[in-house]
């Protein structure tokens, strides 16, 4: 079978070296003729590059690399157009000398690439030319549409690198941000010799003047005619990919059906609009289907270095938060430039995703979008609460959680959980109950486990569940009050009867949490 182009974000390199290619041209081809500029927010390694780039093939005319995709039956006439392409995806640079020296290089490359000189790279700050970037831009456009007389085509990807490298350092940030926006000022003006203009990004940032003075800019990021554009989804996983599904499925010997299940739980789920079909992550997608093997790829390379500090910065971030949260459309824009709400944050880096919407209030459900997403977000809770390195990556531990859980053995399991957080450095005395119980949360999911929070019944919210094969376990905790007291809560709320039609064995548990021991302070479980 064709090779799967893990981490090849260049079209032309995809189709001339044979390998597999989601073909998405039919909605390239509806976004590309009624509208000119256009926004799209998405995380990363979810081919964002991958479309500037297929976008660029279009518009310089390159049928032939077209040939047998949707787009070919749709497009009668192929114009070749001149293309300017902006990408900030490789600075990781979080030192404004850097980055302004990344985006100097940048644009140096496009006026190379039209003859106009330049030479000026490494020359010693006093005797570079005061060429501002809004001036080089806005040359170079003007040098595409002059050389060939026909309107240009403005790419740019990850316009918000820049921005997002010096999140947790304001007064770097500021600076980059007069750069970025004195970059992009010129597009406006610009307009009569532009054909096509496609942002993308991780979010859009209010602050970024170019959300202002492009007031026609079309923000296609919760779009549900395009919700599909970046991702896999299932129509495309059991056809242009069953081939490698089947293979997996032969290696861990189990049906096509069973393996199509699977791999929805581990990289499925993501969401982009309050109607439309989900997606798989590609990167994840693709790396599992080589290797025939499970492995949060997507985390171990996307984790944004920022969130560990953005989490430590939310000392109230709690679990019940991140799963099941009402939001309205606006929210998704909430600048996160100075982070006081760091859920939209956690959106946008692909840490949740959209799970329903509530038309009555208009509002987005989110939550984790599938197993690999949400084991991330734990090893990264673990890191927020856990400073010191006390061994938590200890497989014997782990191990012994897991086994509980499966032997049905409670009693074992919070024995272990309780010699293990009497060991963690706690940061003040009076920690509330929801600290305890997202500590929990991150220790168990870190382990594997299927763990909820905050389950909504007729008569209550239950605190914590996990789920196994065979058995359900209920949890509800206290803080320096009594384990009785919390089993009681569990019966006189009749939390158990919410999972009465599965099936499966119930434990109920009560816990109490002593702030003065900074552990689990006793248990009592019913069956």
């Amino acid at each position: 079978m064709k090779a799967l182009p893990i981490g090849i974000q260049t079209f032309s390199e995809i189709v001339n070296h044979d390998m597999v290619y989601i073909d998405k041209t039919d909605l390239i081809y509806q976004l590309v003729k009624p509208q000119k500029y256009f926004f799209l927010s998405r995380p990363r390694r979810f081919g964002k590059s991958l479309l500037i780039s297929t976008l660029q093939a279009y518009f310089e005319g390159k049928k032939e690399l077209f040939k047998g995709l949707k787009i070919e039956q749709l497009e009668t006439e192929w114009t070749e157009y001149p293309v300017v392409n902006l990408s900030f995806a490789k600075c990781k640079s979080d030192r404004l000398e850097e980055i302004v020296k990344f985006v100097s290089k940048t644009l140096s490359e496009q006026e190379y690439k039209l003859g106009i000189v330049r030479e000026v790279e490494n020359l010693a700050e006093d005797q570079k030319p005061n060429i501002s970037f809004n001036d080089r831009l806005q040359r170079i456009i003007e040098t595409a549409n002059a050389k060939t007389g026909r309107p240009v085509v403005l790419l740019i990807d990850e316009y918000d690198a820049l921005m997002l490298n010096t999140i947790t350092d304001l007064p770097t940030q500021s600076a980059v941000r007069v750069h970025m926006n004195n970059l992009f000022s010129p597009i406006k003006d610009l307009d009569p010799i532009l054909r096509f203009v496609f942002l993308t990004g991780i979010t859009k940032l209010s602050q970024m003047s170019i959300f202002s003075a492009l007031n026609n800019l079309k923000d296609i990021s919760l779009s549900p005619k395009y919700g599909t554009l970046c991702g896999i989804t299932d129509n495309e996983l059991r056809t242009t990919l069953k081939g490698y599904v089947e293979d997996f499925a032969d290696e861990l010997g189990v049906d096509f059906e069973t393996m199509i299940l699977l791999l929805k739980q581990r990289y499925d789920g993501y969401h982009f609009a309050k109607k439309c079909d989900g997606v798989f992550n590609p990167y994840s997608l693709f790396n599992a289907l080589t290797d025939k093997d499970f492995q949060d790829y997507w985390v171990r390379t996307s984790t944004p270095s920022s969130l560990i500090a953005l989490l430590r910065q939310n000392t109230g971030l709690q679990i019940n938060e991140m799963e099941g949260i009402y939001m309205s459309s606006g929210r998704f824009d909430v600048p996160i430039e100075r982070v006081s709400d760091i859920v939209p944050f956690l959106y946008q880096s692909g840490y949740l995703t959209i799970k329903s919407y509530d038309p009555d209030f208009n509002q987005y459900i989110i939550g984790f979008p599938n197993q690999e997403v949400r084991g991330g977000f734990s090893d990264s809770l673990i890191k927020y609460y856990i400073k010191e390195d006390i061994g938590f990556g200890n497989d014997i531990f782990r191990r012994s959680i897991v086994t509980a859980i499966k032997e049905d053995n409670p009693e074992t399991l919070l024995t272990n959980l309780k010699d293990f957080l009497s060991t963690i450095p706690y940061p003040n005395d009076d920690a509330p109950e929801w600290y305890y119980q997202n500590l929990l949360y991150a220790i168990l999911a870190t382990c594997g486990l299927n763990v909820q929070t905050e389950i909504r019944t007729s008569s209550g919210r239950i605190d914590f569940v996990v789920l196994s094969t065979k058995s359900i376990f209920i949890f509800e905790f206290k803080l320096n009050k009594s384990a009785e007291e919390a089993l009681s809560q569990i019966d006189e709320k009749e939390y158990a009867k919410k999972f009465s039609f599965e099936g499966k064995h119930i434990w109920k548990i009560g816990v109490n949490f002593s702030s003065e021991k900074r552990t689990v302070d006793e248990w009592k479980i019913e069956e």
